[in-house]
């Protein structure tokens, strides 16, 4: 009996000295790049298309008013008008004519631009797998392979992206699929050396923030905290996708 309780109290202690140091590895990596790097890496897609959108794809976010439904909105009435002759389609889990979420998507397109016959909701998304369903089912019977640009999160681009082509592959309706993350505030990174790590190589060196030189140290240390939540809680959803074998 106590050679068992000895065993477990050198697991527990085993276990929490693992969990401070990776307390402390997880403290030490928000004076780096490495948030922004695993946060931006969400937000791009393999072989994106390169030819103009037939179609702009909206995602149902947080709502209205609302930071990413908001951003979402903004990001896509922008492209929208770049792109005049796509149809945009945002996916909702209800229509327009059930659901107040979805009337104030379509208000805010409007406000920013958008005329209200280029605007098409698509309901019957609940999360991010029906919704690429219910686009999958629209689009399907086309001659030609629609051009869909996605209009997301930047967290949010990856999983949205492999869920939509997996449902086309199921459906055997072949799409082109392209994407723009709604960037809460500037893409320009906040952290000195982040710029240039955009374009350079993973292994670009970030200059040393000195530590109370300025208020931008505290303001980069809270964006590095927000990009690893995001991050963590956006590879945790791709697990459990993988997982369901919805991408």
């Amino acid at each position: 009996m106590k050679t068992f309780f000895r065993l477990c109290f050198r697991l527990a202690r085993g276990a929490l000295f693992l969990l401070g140091l990776l307390a402390l590895l997880f403290a030490a990596a928000q004076f780096t790049n490495l948030p922004w790097r695993a946060y931006r890496s969400l937000s791009g897609i393999p072989a994106p298309c390169p030819h103009p959108p037939s179609h702009l794809l909206v995602m149902g976010g947080s709502g209205i008013p609302g930071e990413s439904g908001l951003m979402r909105t903004f990001y896509a009435a922008q492209a929208a008008a770049r792109h005049p002759d796509a149809t945009v389609l945002v996916a909702m889990p209800l229509d327009a004519a059930s659901s107040d979420a979805s009337r104030a998507y379509l208000e805010e397109l409007r406000l920013r631009g958008v005329p209200p016959e280029r605007i098409r909701i698509l309901p019957g998304g609940r999360n991010t797998r029906e919704q690429a369903l219910r686009l999958c089912e629209t689009l399907a019977g086309q001659t030609n392979p629609p051009h869909v640009l996605l209009v997301s999160d930047p967290a949010h681009i990856r999983r949205t992206a492999a869920c939509i082509r997996k449902a086309c592959r199921e459906n055997g309706s072949p799409l082109h699929l392209a994407a723009l993350p709604a960037h809460a505030l500037s893409i320009e990174d906040p952290l000195p050396g982040r710029a240039a790590d955009r374009d350079a190589s993973p292994a670009a060196a970030v200059p040393a923030v000195p530590a109370g030189a300025s208020r931008r140290f505290r303001y980069d240390l809270w964006n590095n905290l927000g990009y690893s939540q995001d991050a963590l809680r956006e590879y945790a959803a791709l697990l459990y996708y993988r997982l369901r074998g919805w991408i």
